[in-house]
């Protein structure tokens, strides 16, 4: 006996139909190009960070030779109130294959310790490291992920 009911829709299970794929398919590739975003936006990510920890270890290697300068001798030239820079690009290299992973413009800023106390002025310097990406020795780096300053700054004092 045949079902005769007029409501009743009949469903084929057979396959998906051409509307179906379409969806699936624009819904995949959805997907697909938000991953390659992520990928992408995680590699310049990692480029940035890298670019900021070698020019942080170059402004802290400038830094510790400054400090010891000091300690050494308080009226050095490089350590009288002003402003510095070095000679010579710092190059950070990879300690493993010896490849260079960043150039740097050093340059910092020696101020005195101020003191709110009248007629006080405390022993010591206020000095201020920044390293600059650079690609030559007067060509700041172009590509904008790796074009991070670093300022470091410090007191340095005579051991008491």
């Amino acid at each position: 006996m045949k079902n005769t009911n007029p409501c009743e829709i009949s469903v084929r299970a057979d396959g998906f139909s051409l509307v179906e794929v379409m969806i699936a398919v624009f819904i995949l590739t959805v997907g697909l190009l938000s991953a390659a975003q992520v990928l992408a936006m995680a590699a310049g990510l990692d480029a940035q960070a890298r670019s900021k920890s070698t020019a942080a270890l170059a402004a802290q290697n400038e830094l510790e030779r400054l400090a010891d300068l000091y300690r050494r001798n308080p009226a050095a030239d490089e350590l009288k109130i002003g402003t510095y820079q070095a000679e010579e690009l710092t190059e950070i290299r990879n300690p493993e294959t010896q490849n260079v992973l960043g150039r740097y413009k050093i340059t910092w800023l020696v101020e005195g310790i101020p003191d709110p106390r009248p007629g006080m002025e405390p022993q010591g310097r206020v000095i201020s490291v920044r390293a600059t990406p650079m690609l030559t020795e007067s060509v700041e780096s172009p590509r904008s992920f790796k074009n991070k300053e670093i300022t470091l700054n410090a007191v340095i004092a005579a051991e008491p």
